[in-house]
């Protein structure tokens, strides 16, 4: 794994940057973690981080194995785009206040600029949250036309 933080790595910033712990990369996938916060986005003092949310923590565990294939490849950090996910099953209704969650993005198809991989979000040894998420790095051209919609 070539040394990077997370903010090298992701177009994110707080305080939609969720993650806050890089643990490995490499050309199979990325394994990142948090520790959920009350000052979260999103964090409700009845029910926590809601489960939901682990669709969020895969896509971004995902674009931290994008940053870092586009760094090795020499170019810069892109925005990438969740397309869906196939079966987002959580067994919790919301993570808890300080639990601590392992998200683990694992790649099973890349194709150019599209990509499908299996993540998992565990808390200690269970595995919590499962999906296969189906993500699109667009090119240049493409991020310029997306992004000028957006104005």
């Amino acid at each position: 794994m070539t040394e990077a933080s997370l903010a090298e790595l992701l177009a994110h910033e707080p305080p939609m940057l969720l993650l806050d712990t890089l643990v490995s990369v490499d050309a199979e996938g990325s394994c990142c973690e948090l520790t959920v916060t009350e000052d979260m986005p999103f964090f409700d003092s009845r029910s926590g981080l809601p489960g939901w949310i682990g669709i969020e923590l895969m896509a971004q565990t995902i674009a931290v194995w994008g940053g870092w294939q586009s760094k090795n490849e020499g170019r810069g950090v892109n925005l990438g785009l969740l397309l869906g996910s196939r079966k987002y099953e959580s067994k919790v209704k919301g993570f808890a206040k300080d639990s601590r969650l392992t998200v683990d993005a694992r790649k099973v198809i890349r194709d150019k600029n599209l990509g499908v991989f299996q993540c998992t979000i565990s808390m200690g040894d269970a595995i919590v949250a499962t999906a296969q998420v189906n993500t699109y790095l667009p090119c240049e051209d493409e991020l310029n036309v997306i992004l000028a919609r957006q104005l």
